[in-house]
């Protein structure tokens, strides 16, 4: 019985780790992360975004194709 409990929570987990939005948010953070860490090396507002949008965009294109690539998968 305490198995299926501990089952079921796991797949509530992964549900939420799987889960697009969450996907989305975490590159969103990560891109965030990145171009604060590459304004002190920069020093430029305008580079930083630049490097945001560049990061946020190749990150979410890549998680698309894979996503598609990987659904596409026999078995």
């Amino acid at each position: 019985m305490r198995y299926r409990g501990i089952d079921h929570d796991l797949d509530i987990i992964r549900n939420t780790l799987c889960s697009s939005s969450f996907v989305f948010i975490d590159i969103f953070f990560l891109s965030t992360i990145l171009a604060v860490f590459s304004f002190a090396h920069n020093q430029s507002i305008s580079i930083s975004s630049l490097i945001f949008t560049g990061s946020y965009t190749f990150c979410v294109c890549l998680f698309i194709v894979l996503k598609k690539w990987l659904r596409d998968q026999p078995g």
